[in-house]
């Protein structure tokens, strides 16, 4: 694990954009990207996840086990240096706070949705709220390699 990363778990997602607004307040980042970049790249996620169509192609071959999945929802960890795939990884972003109203409003429009219809590249078919955990998860994972200016 990436030394100084915070300790990190959203129960909801509502719980994210709170800990954002702090973080915009003044922070530092232990990891590769900046604040705008990881906000960038969890609001392509969240957004691609109930835009895709039902039609996008899949490879079940890349499923990982039931067991496994199991396990990533039980320990609520994403391991470091997972390649993302393409179009998800933050080429060109905005500032820190423009950045951050992009993922106030990718959370809204998932939230609004009637929810993904595609399954996840590696964990397959997830229900509704497999997915809001997912978010919280995967979110948390991020966030945590920003660490706020006032703890």
């Amino acid at each position: 694990m990436t030394p100084g990363r915070r300790a990190l778990r959203y129960d909801r997602l509502d719980d994210i954009m709170p800990d954002v607004e702090r973080l915009l307040e003044g922070h530092s980042t232990v990891g590769q990207w900046s604040l705008a970049e990881i906000c960038r790249h969890l609001a392509i996620v969240l957004r691609r996840v109930v835009d895709a169509p039902a039609t996008t192609p899949q490879d079940p071959s890349n499923w990982v086990t039931a067991e496994q999945k199991r396990q990533f929802f039980e320990t609520e960890v994403v391991q470091e240096g997972i390649p993302a795939p393409p179009g998800v990884v933050p080429t060109e972003v905005k500032s820190d706070r423009e950045e951050a109203e992009n993922l106030r409003q990718a959370i809204a429009h998932y939230q609004a949705s009637p929810g993904p219809v595609v399954p996840h590249r590696r964990f397959g078919p997830l229900t509704r709220d497999e997915w809001d955990r997912f978010h919280c998860i995967h979110s948390a994972h991020h966030l945590s390699f920003a660490i706020p200016a006032s703890q």
